[in-house]
Protein backbone atom coordinates (compact mmCIF):
# COMPACT_ATOMS: atom_id res chain seq x y z
CA UNK A 1 0.00 0.00 0.00
CA UNK A 2 1.44 3.52 -0.52
CA UNK A 3 -0.76 6.80 0.18
CA UNK A 4 -1.90 8.67 -2.84
CA UNK A 5 -0.01 11.70 -1.88
CA UNK A 6 3.08 9.81 -1.31
CA UNK A 7 2.98 8.14 -5.22
CA UNK A 8 1.96 11.56 -6.66
CA UNK A 9 5.41 13.37 -4.76
CA UNK A 10 7.56 10.20 -5.84
CA UNK A 11 5.80 10.09 -9.91
CA UNK A 12 6.52 14.06 -9.64
CA UNK A 13 10.18 13.85 -8.15
CA UNK A 14 11.03 10.76 -11.07
CA UNK A 15 9.78 12.21 -13.92
CA UNK A 16 10.77 16.46 -12.48
CA UNK A 17 7.36 17.43 -13.94
CA UNK A 18 7.70 20.82 -12.38
CA UNK A 19 10.53 21.61 -15.19
CA UNK A 20 8.13 20.84 -18.22
CA UNK A 21 5.79 23.88 -19.43
CA UNK A 22 2.77 21.53 -20.66
CA UNK A 23 -0.53 21.87 -22.23
CA UNK A 24 -2.06 20.46 -18.95
CA UNK A 25 -1.18 19.74 -15.34
CA UNK A 26 1.26 16.86 -14.61
CA UNK A 27 0.38 14.50 -11.78
CA UNK A 28 -2.78 14.50 -9.91
CA UNK A 29 -5.43 15.24 -11.92
CA UNK A 30 -8.80 13.45 -9.85
CA UNK A 31 -8.53 12.81 -6.23
CA UNK A 32 -9.81 9.33 -5.09
CA UNK A 33 -9.09 7.72 -1.81
CA UNK A 34 -5.87 7.79 0.10
CA UNK A 35 -4.45 4.42 -0.16
CA UNK A 36 -3.69 2.84 -3.12
CA UNK A 37 -3.01 -0.53 -3.70
CA UNK A 38 -4.59 -1.57 -7.03
CA UNK A 39 -2.43 0.99 -9.70
CA UNK A 40 -4.08 0.64 -12.86
CA UNK A 41 -2.28 2.09 -16.55
CA UNK A 42 -3.85 3.24 -19.70
CA UNK A 43 -2.16 5.24 -22.59
CA UNK A 44 -5.21 7.49 -22.41
CA UNK A 45 -8.40 8.24 -20.09
CA UNK A 46 -10.47 7.67 -21.62
CA UNK A 47 -13.94 6.47 -21.03
CA UNK A 48 -13.53 2.64 -21.72
CA UNK A 49 -10.26 3.10 -19.65
CA UNK A 50 -11.79 4.56 -16.50
CA UNK A 51 -14.10 1.97 -16.95
CA UNK A 52 -12.01 -0.93 -17.40
CA UNK A 53 -10.03 0.67 -13.75
CA UNK A 54 -13.23 0.23 -12.20
CA UNK A 55 -14.14 -3.15 -13.24
CA UNK A 56 -10.50 -3.96 -12.12
CA UNK A 57 -11.00 -2.33 -8.66
CA UNK A 58 -8.49 -0.07 -9.04
CA UNK A 59 -7.66 2.26 -6.79
CA UNK A 60 -5.71 4.86 -9.02
CA UNK A 61 -5.52 5.23 -12.69
CA UNK A 62 -1.85 6.22 -14.24
CA UNK A 63 -1.94 7.52 -17.88
CA UNK A 64 -0.02 9.59 -20.66
CA UNK A 65 -2.90 11.52 -21.98
CA UNK A 66 -5.17 12.67 -18.97
CA UNK A 67 -8.32 14.93 -18.94
CA UNK A 68 -7.44 18.09 -18.18
CA UNK A 69 -5.34 20.28 -20.93
CA UNK A 70 -5.00 23.56 -19.78
CA UNK A 71 -8.48 25.51 -20.79
CA UNK A 72 -11.45 25.76 -18.48
CA UNK A 73 -14.56 23.75 -19.40
CA UNK A 74 -17.65 22.69 -18.82
CA UNK A 75 -17.97 19.58 -17.04
CA UNK A 76 -20.30 17.87 -19.96
CA UNK A 77 -20.58 15.12 -22.74
CA UNK A 78 -17.29 13.07 -22.53
CA UNK A 79 -15.62 14.55 -19.70
CA UNK A 80 -18.70 14.56 -17.74
CA UNK A 81 -18.71 10.79 -18.48
CA UNK A 82 -15.17 9.92 -17.69
CA UNK A 83 -15.27 12.12 -14.35
CA UNK A 84 -18.62 10.63 -13.23
CA UNK A 85 -16.68 7.19 -13.84
CA UNK A 86 -13.80 7.94 -11.58
CA UNK A 87 -15.19 9.73 -8.72
CA UNK A 88 -18.07 7.24 -8.89
CA UNK A 89 -15.39 4.69 -8.28
CA UNK A 90 -13.14 6.91 -5.91
CA UNK A 91 -10.14 6.23 -8.24
CA UNK A 92 -7.27 8.94 -8.11
CA UNK A 93 -6.28 9.68 -11.92
CA UNK A 94 -2.40 10.87 -12.48
CA UNK A 95 -1.12 12.17 -16.09
CA UNK A 96 2.12 12.87 -17.47
CA UNK A 97 2.38 14.10 -20.75
CA UNK A 98 5.45 15.58 -21.72
CA UNK A 99 7.67 14.25 -18.52
CA UNK A 100 6.99 10.79 -19.62
CA UNK A 101 8.10 11.97 -23.56
CA UNK A 102 10.95 13.49 -22.36
CA UNK A 103 12.60 10.59 -19.46
CA UNK A 104 15.99 9.77 -20.47
CA UNK A 105 14.75 6.02 -19.12
CA UNK A 106 11.37 4.96 -18.64
CA UNK A 107 10.17 7.98 -21.09
CA UNK A 108 7.98 7.32 -24.26
CA UNK A 109 11.24 7.66 -26.33
CA UNK A 110 13.77 6.40 -24.12
CA UNK A 111 11.48 2.91 -24.45
CA UNK A 112 11.16 3.04 -28.19
CA UNK A 113 14.95 3.64 -28.66
CA UNK A 114 15.52 0.53 -26.39
CA UNK A 115 12.74 -1.33 -27.97
CA UNK A 116 14.63 -1.31 -31.50
CA UNK A 117 18.04 -2.02 -30.15
CA UNK A 118 19.49 1.43 -30.37
CA UNK A 119 22.25 3.16 -28.68
CA UNK A 120 21.24 5.86 -26.64
CA UNK A 121 23.18 9.13 -28.50
CA UNK A 122 21.16 12.47 -26.29
CA UNK A 123 18.47 14.47 -26.77
CA UNK A 124 16.65 16.61 -29.59
CA UNK A 125 13.52 17.81 -30.12
CA UNK A 126 13.03 21.51 -28.63
CA UNK A 127 9.01 21.65 -27.16
CA UNK A 128 8.03 24.63 -25.03
CA UNK A 129 11.68 25.03 -24.21
CA UNK A 130 12.22 21.49 -23.29
CA UNK A 131 13.85 18.66 -25.06
CA UNK A 132 11.56 15.67 -25.43
CA UNK A 133 13.21 13.31 -27.91
CA UNK A 134 16.01 10.91 -28.01
CA UNK A 135 18.52 10.61 -30.73
CA UNK A 136 19.82 6.83 -31.27
CA UNK A 137 22.24 4.59 -33.43
CA UNK A 138 21.47 1.10 -34.39
CA UNK A 139 24.04 -1.82 -34.20
CA UNK A 140 23.80 -2.63 -38.11
CA UNK A 141 22.49 -0.50 -40.86
CA UNK A 142 19.26 -1.11 -41.99
CA UNK A 143 17.40 -1.21 -45.59
CA UNK A 144 14.07 0.86 -45.34
CA UNK A 145 11.98 -1.88 -46.35
CA UNK A 146 13.13 -4.21 -43.81
CA UNK A 147 12.98 -1.53 -41.37
CA UNK A 148 9.78 -0.86 -41.73
CA UNK A 149 8.95 -4.37 -41.02
CA UNK A 150 10.53 -4.31 -38.01
CA UNK A 151 9.23 -1.31 -36.74
CA UNK A 152 5.64 -2.38 -37.25
CA UNK A 153 6.84 -5.64 -34.88
CA UNK A 154 7.85 -3.99 -32.32
CA UNK A 155 4.77 -1.39 -32.45
CA UNK A 156 2.26 -4.32 -33.09
CA UNK A 157 1.14 -1.06 -35.66
CA UNK A 158 0.79 -0.19 -39.41
CA UNK A 159 3.94 1.95 -40.40
CA UNK A 160 3.17 4.67 -42.88
CA UNK A 161 6.91 5.73 -44.61
CA UNK A 162 7.53 9.25 -45.88
CA UNK A 163 10.71 7.74 -47.85
CA UNK A 164 13.51 9.97 -47.67
CA UNK A 165 17.38 9.44 -49.84
CA UNK A 166 19.30 7.48 -47.50
CA UNK A 167 19.53 3.92 -48.63
CA UNK A 168 20.19 2.35 -45.40
CA UNK A 169 18.76 3.43 -41.83
CA UNK A 170 21.37 3.40 -38.97
CA UNK A 171 21.27 7.22 -36.81
CA UNK A 172 17.54 7.58 -35.64
CA UNK A 173 15.67 10.06 -33.77
CA UNK A 174 12.71 9.26 -32.29
CA UNK A 175 9.74 11.40 -30.94
CA UNK A 176 6.66 9.29 -30.13
CA UNK A 177 3.30 10.17 -31.20
CA UNK A 178 2.51 13.33 -32.40
CA UNK A 179 6.40 14.39 -32.84
CA UNK A 180 6.25 14.63 -37.09
CA UNK A 181 7.07 18.22 -36.56
CA UNK A 182 10.04 17.86 -35.34
CA UNK A 183 11.48 15.64 -38.96
CA UNK A 184 13.42 19.42 -39.45
CA UNK A 185 15.19 18.90 -36.44
CA UNK A 186 16.39 14.92 -37.03
CA UNK A 187 17.29 15.84 -40.56
CA UNK A 188 19.53 18.57 -39.15
CA UNK A 189 21.00 16.75 -36.64
CA UNK A 190 21.70 14.12 -39.13
CA UNK A 191 19.87 11.34 -38.69
CA UNK A 192 18.61 8.83 -41.42
CA UNK A 193 14.83 9.06 -40.04
CA UNK A 194 12.57 9.62 -37.70
CA UNK A 195 10.67 7.01 -35.96
CA UNK A 196 6.97 9.08 -34.50
CA UNK A 197 3.68 8.20 -34.45
CA UNK A 198 1.48 10.46 -37.03
CA UNK A 199 2.43 11.86 -40.29
CA UNK A 200 1.19 14.94 -41.63
CA UNK A 201 0.83 16.31 -45.61
CA UNK A 202 4.19 18.25 -45.31
CA UNK A 203 5.65 15.56 -44.16
CA UNK A 204 5.76 13.80 -47.48
CA UNK A 205 7.47 16.90 -48.53
CA UNK A 206 9.77 17.02 -45.93
CA UNK A 207 11.33 13.89 -45.62
CA UNK A 208 11.89 13.62 -49.62
CA UNK A 209 13.32 17.06 -49.71
CA UNK A 210 15.68 16.77 -46.41
CA UNK A 211 16.36 13.37 -47.39
CA UNK A 212 15.31 11.88 -43.76
CA UNK A 213 12.67 8.98 -44.00
CA UNK A 214 9.80 9.21 -41.88
CA UNK A 215 8.44 6.15 -40.06
CA UNK A 216 4.81 7.20 -38.65
CA UNK A 217 4.19 3.95 -36.35
CA UNK A 218 0.76 5.18 -34.99
CA UNK A 219 0.61 8.05 -32.03
CA UNK A 220 -1.41 5.42 -29.63
CA UNK A 221 0.61 2.27 -30.21
CA UNK A 222 4.34 4.76 -29.77
CA UNK A 223 2.72 5.48 -26.79
CA UNK A 224 1.06 2.42 -25.21
CA UNK A 225 4.08 1.14 -23.95
CA UNK A 226 6.03 3.28 -21.04
CA UNK A 227 3.16 3.96 -18.71
CA UNK A 228 2.96 0.76 -18.42
CA UNK A 229 6.57 0.31 -17.85
CA UNK A 230 6.53 2.73 -15.35
CA UNK A 231 3.05 1.65 -13.48
CA UNK A 232 5.17 -2.34 -13.49
CA UNK A 233 8.23 -0.31 -11.45
CA UNK A 234 5.92 1.55 -9.26
CA UNK A 235 3.71 -1.59 -8.54
CA UNK A 236 6.50 -3.35 -7.46
CA UNK A 237 8.63 -1.33 -5.76
CA UNK A 238 5.82 -0.45 -3.64
CA UNK A 239 4.27 -3.70 -3.46
CA UNK A 240 1.06 -2.71 -5.34
CA UNK A 241 -0.50 -4.98 -7.51
CA UNK A 242 -0.35 -3.45 -11.37
CA UNK A 243 -3.35 -3.99 -13.65
CA UNK A 244 -2.43 -2.41 -16.95
CA UNK A 245 -5.32 -1.73 -19.58
CA UNK A 246 -4.68 -2.25 -23.09
CA UNK A 247 -7.37 -0.84 -25.35
CA UNK A 248 -7.01 -1.18 -29.35
CA UNK A 249 -7.15 1.92 -31.26
CA UNK A 250 -5.53 2.17 -34.94
CA UNK A 251 -4.88 6.07 -35.05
Amino acid sequence: MILRTTLTADLDRLLDAARFRDYGPNGLQVEGRLEIRRLATAATASLAACRAAAHAGADALLVHHGLLWGRCEPIAGPLRARLGVLLGADISLLAYHLPLDAHPDVGNNAVALARLGATAEGDFAEHRGTLIGRLGILPEPEDPVAFIHRLAAVFQHPVLHCPGASPVIRRIAVVTGGGQGHLLEAAAAGCDALITGEASEQSWHEAAETGCHLFACGHHATEDVAVHALGAQVAERHGLIHLPIHLPNPV
